[in-house]
């Protein structure tokens, strides 16, 4: 058995106390940077192993697509950067609105014609949408393997003709783009005012944003 100890102290250091027992005085840590870079390279290159099993490498980049992002707003979590949290989950939202937006707009088929929405890739945008949260945010230490695993859910959808090279690099630069807007020069649709003028001679919206 173990308990935590102290888990009010989570926070800037990506460090875990655990005590295993309460007689116990030996304090375990655990370094969240090396976890996520541990689990995200090891399943990422756990993977390079099917490259022939289109239908595994499109599952496994299924689950990274999903994974990321989840990853980086529960590490944002446990480090009690509820600010960062803010700046993840609205990140997360304006990427897949501009994405969905594209897609409805370019309108261009698929590799497999299966339908027409393959610019830009939405599973590489969400991806890397999450990487760049973790790079900006927290360093390369974080977005290194984010970005390597990012790349790689990029990758399997190439491969698994559901998208085409430009369609992935765009859902990249997409995501990297909206990130840095929000996390690089906070840019955040809470900054944004919008007020009405109503006058005798004149009517319209006033728009300001600080950032």
């Amino acid at each position: 058995m173990f308990s935590l100890h102290n888990p009010a102290k989570v926070g800037w250091g990506g460090f875990l106390r655990l005590k295993f027992n309460k007689n116990s005085k030996t304090t375990h840590l655990i370094d969240f940077k090396r976890w996520f870079q541990v689990v995200l390279v090891t399943f990422s290159l756990s993977h390079l192993s099917i490259v022939h099993a289109d239908s595994g490498l499109v599952r496994a980049g299924d689950n990274l697509q999903i994974g990321i992002p989840l990853a980086s707003g529960v590490i944002s979590l446990m480090k009690g950067d509820f600010a960062g949290t803010g700046e993840w989950a609205e990140g997360a939202l304006w990427t897949s609105v501009a994405t969905h937006t594209l897609k409805f707009a370019v309108n261009e088929e698929r590799p497999n014609g299966n339908d027409n929405n393959s610019f830009p890739s939405g599973h590489t945008s969400a991806a890397f949408q999450g990487a760049a949260f973790l790079q900006m945010r927290y360093g390369w230490e974080y977005g290194l393997p984010a970005y390597a695993a990012a790349s790689f859910v990029g990758y399997s959808r190439v491969k698994g003709k559901y998208h085409y090279w430009h369609d992935v690099a765009a859902g990249a630069a997409l995501a990297i783009g909206v990130q840095y807007a929000i996390t690089g020069m906070g840019i955040s649709a809470s900054n944004l005012v919008v007020a009405p003028i109503v006058s005798d001679k004149q009517y319209g919206l006033y728009a300001s944003m600080s950032y």
